[in-house]
Protein backbone atom coordinates (compact mmCIF):
# COMPACT_ATOMS: atom_id res chain seq x y z
CA UNK A 1 0.00 0.00 0.00
CA UNK A 2 1.28 3.45 -0.62
CA UNK A 3 1.61 6.38 1.41
CA UNK A 4 -1.01 9.18 0.71
CA UNK A 5 0.01 12.30 -1.09
CA UNK A 6 0.04 15.97 1.40
CA UNK A 7 -3.40 17.31 1.13
CA UNK A 8 -2.63 20.76 -0.70
CA UNK A 9 -1.83 23.97 1.38
CA UNK A 10 -4.89 25.81 2.55
CA UNK A 11 -3.63 29.18 1.53
CA UNK A 12 -5.12 32.16 -0.36
CA UNK A 13 -4.27 32.53 -4.46
CA UNK A 14 -2.72 32.96 -6.96
CA UNK A 15 -5.52 34.04 -9.06
CA UNK A 16 -6.28 37.60 -8.33
CA UNK A 17 -5.31 38.64 -11.57
CA UNK A 18 -7.80 36.18 -13.07
CA UNK A 19 -10.57 37.52 -10.20
CA UNK A 20 -9.94 40.83 -9.30
CA UNK A 21 -8.23 42.25 -12.05
CA UNK A 22 -11.00 41.52 -14.61
CA UNK A 23 -11.21 44.47 -17.55
CA UNK A 24 -14.74 45.13 -15.69
CA UNK A 25 -13.28 44.89 -12.46
CA UNK A 26 -10.08 46.82 -12.28
CA UNK A 27 -11.22 50.26 -11.55
CA UNK A 28 -9.61 53.40 -11.48
CA UNK A 29 -11.74 56.59 -9.95
CA UNK A 30 -11.20 60.50 -8.81
CA UNK A 31 -13.17 62.71 -7.60
CA UNK A 32 -13.01 66.60 -7.76
CA UNK A 33 -12.27 67.00 -4.14
CA UNK A 34 -8.63 65.92 -4.03
CA UNK A 35 -5.38 67.55 -4.47
CA UNK A 36 -3.02 68.05 -7.16
CA UNK A 37 -2.21 64.93 -9.43
CA UNK A 38 0.81 62.77 -8.10
CA UNK A 39 2.34 58.92 -9.21
CA UNK A 40 3.02 56.12 -6.86
CA UNK A 41 5.76 53.93 -7.38
CA UNK A 42 6.56 50.44 -5.99
CA UNK A 43 6.84 46.90 -5.38
CA UNK A 44 5.43 44.38 -3.02
CA UNK A 45 8.32 41.58 -1.67
CA UNK A 46 8.13 38.82 0.53
CA UNK A 47 10.41 37.93 4.00
CA UNK A 48 13.15 36.71 1.91
CA UNK A 49 12.85 39.70 -0.34
CA UNK A 50 11.99 38.11 -4.03
CA UNK A 51 8.88 39.76 -5.61
CA UNK A 52 5.23 38.98 -5.53
CA UNK A 53 3.90 38.80 -9.03
CA UNK A 54 0.27 38.33 -8.45
CA UNK A 55 -0.47 40.73 -5.40
CA UNK A 56 -3.57 43.43 -5.86
CA UNK A 57 -2.95 46.67 -4.23
CA UNK A 58 -6.37 48.19 -4.01
CA UNK A 59 -5.96 51.98 -2.81
CA UNK A 60 -8.05 54.77 -1.33
CA UNK A 61 -8.67 57.70 0.16
CA UNK A 62 -11.57 60.50 0.64
CA UNK A 63 -11.36 61.79 -3.04
CA UNK A 64 -10.20 58.26 -4.91
CA UNK A 65 -9.98 54.74 -5.11
CA UNK A 66 -7.73 52.60 -7.21
CA UNK A 67 -7.59 48.37 -7.99
CA UNK A 68 -3.92 47.43 -9.14
CA UNK A 69 -1.91 44.29 -9.80
CA UNK A 70 1.49 43.80 -9.50
CA UNK A 71 3.88 42.54 -12.77
CA UNK A 72 6.73 40.08 -12.46
CA UNK A 73 9.04 42.13 -10.69
CA UNK A 74 6.16 42.91 -8.01
CA UNK A 75 5.74 46.23 -9.25
CA UNK A 76 2.85 48.29 -9.40
CA UNK A 77 2.04 51.91 -10.11
CA UNK A 78 -0.91 54.32 -10.13
CA UNK A 79 -1.82 58.19 -10.23
CA UNK A 80 -3.95 59.52 -8.17
CA UNK A 81 -5.13 62.86 -6.21
CA UNK A 82 -3.12 64.18 -3.13
CA UNK A 83 -5.27 63.46 -0.43
CA UNK A 84 -5.85 65.82 2.21
CA UNK A 85 -5.90 65.75 5.72
CA UNK A 86 -8.80 63.91 7.47
CA UNK A 87 -10.48 65.25 10.76
CA UNK A 88 -10.57 62.38 13.31
CA UNK A 89 -12.82 64.55 15.46
CA UNK A 90 -13.09 68.00 16.82
CA UNK A 91 -9.44 69.52 15.95
CA UNK A 92 -7.74 66.52 15.80
CA UNK A 93 -6.63 65.76 12.13
CA UNK A 94 -5.09 63.20 10.75
CA UNK A 95 -2.24 63.73 8.57
CA UNK A 96 -2.72 62.92 4.58
CA UNK A 97 -1.89 59.54 3.64
CA UNK A 98 -3.37 56.76 1.44
CA UNK A 99 -5.40 53.57 3.24
CA UNK A 100 -3.58 50.56 0.90
CA UNK A 101 -4.94 46.53 1.38
CA UNK A 102 -2.72 44.21 0.00
CA UNK A 103 -4.24 40.92 -1.32
CA UNK A 104 -1.15 38.31 -2.23
CA UNK A 105 -1.02 34.64 -2.41
CA UNK A 106 -0.61 32.84 1.02
CA UNK A 107 -2.39 35.18 3.08
CA UNK A 108 -5.89 34.00 4.44
CA UNK A 109 -6.81 37.90 4.82
CA UNK A 110 -6.00 40.91 3.26
CA UNK A 111 -3.56 43.13 4.74
CA UNK A 112 -4.08 46.55 5.84
CA UNK A 113 -1.17 49.56 6.00
CA UNK A 114 -1.28 53.76 5.05
CA UNK A 115 1.55 55.09 3.21
CA UNK A 116 2.12 58.63 4.40
CA UNK A 117 3.98 61.62 2.68
CA UNK A 118 7.63 62.07 3.47
CA UNK A 119 7.12 66.27 3.01
CA UNK A 120 3.83 66.41 4.18
CA UNK A 121 4.82 68.43 7.80
CA UNK A 122 1.56 66.96 9.26
CA UNK A 123 2.75 63.37 8.85
CA UNK A 124 5.17 63.67 12.03
CA UNK A 125 1.91 64.53 14.38
CA UNK A 126 -0.45 61.88 13.07
CA UNK A 127 -2.42 60.22 15.67
CA UNK A 128 -2.42 56.74 13.78
CA UNK A 129 1.14 57.12 12.95
CA UNK A 130 2.38 57.66 16.28
CA UNK A 131 0.52 54.99 17.56
CA UNK A 132 3.61 53.05 15.69
CA UNK A 133 6.91 51.98 17.15
CA UNK A 134 9.56 54.93 15.73
CA UNK A 135 11.72 52.74 14.45
CA UNK A 136 8.69 51.03 12.47
CA UNK A 137 7.24 54.45 11.62
CA UNK A 138 9.45 53.94 8.17
CA UNK A 139 7.83 51.29 6.67
CA UNK A 140 4.74 53.36 6.30
CA UNK A 141 6.63 56.60 4.62
CA UNK A 142 6.53 57.48 0.61
CA UNK A 143 9.70 58.99 -0.10
CA UNK A 144 9.56 61.83 -2.99
CA UNK A 145 11.79 60.68 -5.86
CA UNK A 146 13.79 63.45 -7.45
CA UNK A 147 12.22 63.77 -10.49
CA UNK A 148 11.80 66.75 -13.37
CA UNK A 149 8.66 65.82 -14.70
CA UNK A 150 5.38 68.30 -13.53
CA UNK A 151 3.63 65.27 -11.60
CA UNK A 152 5.28 64.47 -8.03
CA UNK A 153 6.52 60.86 -7.61
CA UNK A 154 7.01 58.92 -4.73
CA UNK A 155 7.88 55.56 -3.90
CA UNK A 156 6.77 53.36 -1.58
CA UNK A 157 7.72 49.62 -0.88
CA UNK A 158 5.37 46.98 0.48
CA UNK A 159 7.16 44.39 2.26
CA UNK A 160 5.24 41.60 3.56
CA UNK A 161 7.24 40.09 6.20
CA UNK A 162 10.88 40.06 7.90
CA UNK A 163 13.29 42.73 7.99
CA UNK A 164 11.68 45.54 6.97
CA UNK A 165 8.81 44.22 7.33
CA UNK A 166 5.43 47.09 6.74
CA UNK A 167 3.40 47.85 9.61
CA UNK A 168 0.23 46.65 8.79
CA UNK A 169 -2.98 47.40 10.96
CA UNK A 170 -5.75 45.29 12.57
CA UNK A 171 -8.95 47.43 12.11
CA UNK A 172 -11.52 45.06 12.95
CA UNK A 173 -13.49 46.57 15.37
CA UNK A 174 -13.51 44.78 19.07
CA UNK A 175 -15.70 41.95 19.83
CA UNK A 176 -19.13 42.89 21.87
Amino acid sequence: MSPLPATPSQTVGPFFHDCLLREDRCEVTVSDEGGAQIRVEGRVIDGDGAAVPDAVIEMWHAAAFARIGTDAEGAFAFSTTRPKGVEVDRGTMQAPHLSIAVFARGLMNHLLTRMYFEDEPSTETDPILRLVPQARRPTLIARRAPDESLTPLYRFAIVLQGAGETVFFDFRSPAR
